[in-house]
């Protein structure tokens, strides 16, 4: 059973993502600081800690920082005001797994822990794999992130495409956020774009679609 940290400093909202959580058979665990957050997560295991950004004292963007000294593999899903969306991507550019906007839905939160759990499922994957190309092994672990692979997916089978065509298809939840991983897919090398913006697998991305197809597991 996967288990959770919430970190909000407001008491209500907290208790609600709590509850909800736990509705869904999560574990669950919460704190009301960044500093309680921390001191929880080194005395306990935790797969996932959803935090707000804006809190007094030790904010979201510190308990991201910290929590990646204290342990790596953790996941950390960043919950973001109006506003400070730029401070979210900030967040996932230091290696957030994602973000949520409030005021947000509970198929939101629902839907953005799932992606996570996949990110931990996937990295476990790829380490018993017994890949041996080192290279490949970065690139693969960079795909961690289910939006990415979906797109690496539905390019790899449908060829050339528009931005709003993957937004449409991968129903992801704000254009921002799927920019910023498309963004990451084409410095990486696995995207390109034509004179028109559309996007297409290069022949490094049409060589990690191959791969992918073959992890167990996570075949397309």
């Amino acid at each position: 059973m996967a288990k959770i940290l919430v970190v909000d400093d407001d008491e209500q909202l907290r208790e609600d993502v709590v509850e909800m959580l736990e509705r869904d058979g999560y574990e669950v665990t919460d704190a009301g600081t960044g500093e309680e957050a921390l001191e929880k997560l080194k005395k306990e295991s935790v797969d996932i800690i959803l935090t707000d950004l804006m809190m007094p004292g030790i904010d979201g963007m510190e308990v991201l920082r910290q929590s990646k000294k204290l342990k790596p593999a953790v996941r950390v899903i960043m919950v973001t005001g109006f506003g400070t969306i730029e401070n979210a991507v900030e967040a996932m550019r230091e290696g957030a797994s994602d973000y949520i906007s409030k005021p947000f839905k509970i198929g939101e939160v629902q839907a953005t822990v799932k992606r996570a759990l996949e990110e931990v499922k996937f990295t476990k994957t790829l380490a018993a794999s017994g890949m041996e190309d080192k290279k490949m092994q970065d690139i693969m672990s960079s795909l961690s992130n289910p939006i990415r692979r979906a797109a690496i997916d539905y390019l790899f089978l449908e060829g050339r495409k528009s931005f709003m065509n993957i937004f449409e298809e991968l129903g992801v939840e704000d254009h921002t956020k799927l920019s910023f991983h498309l963004r990451k897919l084409k410095s990486s090398g696995m995207l390109e774009q034509d004179e028109k913006k559309k996007y297409a697998l290069s022949a490094e991305g049409k060589k990690v679609a191959e791969t992918l197809k073959n992890l167990k597991g996570f075949a397309l």
